[in-house]
């Protein structure tokens, strides 16, 4: 298995083949596991139906990328359908919490500070890596897109590095690694940092992102340091 992070540009300084899938996916299962593994008296977890739609979304990305080839414009659909019930699952799960919290479910229950955080903690994960591989699979029409499409214009995203080496050969393209770096700034600061969105969707989906995560941080926390002796 090759290194999906690895770019051998050819001979006209583009990456020859689009990046793999290897790295998402396993994010995709980093993000899963948990939620299925941690035992429920160690925490609180998301309604079963969530890891059952990230499995859903998890072997269709897997079914796309065993496809030879670049993926299809056909299947791109699909994928971002996936991606986009990914999205919806973290939404729900962060209210479902956010509900338990604010109507007084963990007092009647007596969960603990701890179980509380680790809900908190897996839904920031969840957070992290769903909006992740959705903004590496949407900006500038995915993976392969990008290698078709370079310039600027076509892009959801604008990076730092786009404009510095304008005219560089080979040019820079963005891995999976950048946006998953896109959306952890975005969880940690609430709004864009270095890599700024410029077309609606992107904007949309970050401003999304980022009510989620600032929802989970401060019923969460609020109600730890609530549980938490003085």
């Amino acid at each position: 298995m090759t290194d999906p992070l690895d770019e051998k540009p050819g001979a006209d300084g583009r990456a020859q083949a689009p990046e793999s899938y290897t790295w998402p996916l396993l994010a995709l299962l980093v993000m899963i596991l948990p939620q299925v593994l941690v035992p429920s008296s160690y925490r609180v977890g998301p309604p079963l139906v969530v890891p059952i739609l990230e499995t859903a979304a998890f072997f269709t990305m897997a079914a796309i990328a065993a496809l030879p080839g670049a993926v299809p414009v056909r299947a791109r659909p699909i994928l971002m359908a996936a991606l986009g019930v990914l999205a919806a699952a973290n939404v729900l799960a962060a209210v479902r919490l956010s509900a338990l919290v604010l109507d007084g479910g963990f007092q009647r229950h007596h969960y603990s500070a701890d179980r509380l955080l680790i809900a908190g903690a897996m839904l920031l994960a969840s957070n992290l890596i769903t909006y992740g591989v959705l903004y590496w699979q949407l900006d500038g029409g995915g993976p392969s897109g990008r290698l078709t499409s370079a310039k600027s214009r076509c892009r959801d995203f604008e990076f730092p590095q786009l404009s510095a080496r304008e005219g560089v050969s080979p040019p820079w393209q963005p891995r999976f690694a950048d946006y998953l770096y896109v959306a952890y700034t975005n969880i940690v600061a609430f709004s864009p940092t270095d890599t700024v969105p410029w077309s609606r969707r992107a904007k949309g989906l970050m401003t999304l992102q980022s009510i989620s995560a600032l929802t989970v941080l401060i019923v969460v926390l609020a109600r730890v340091i609530n549980i938490l002796p003085s």
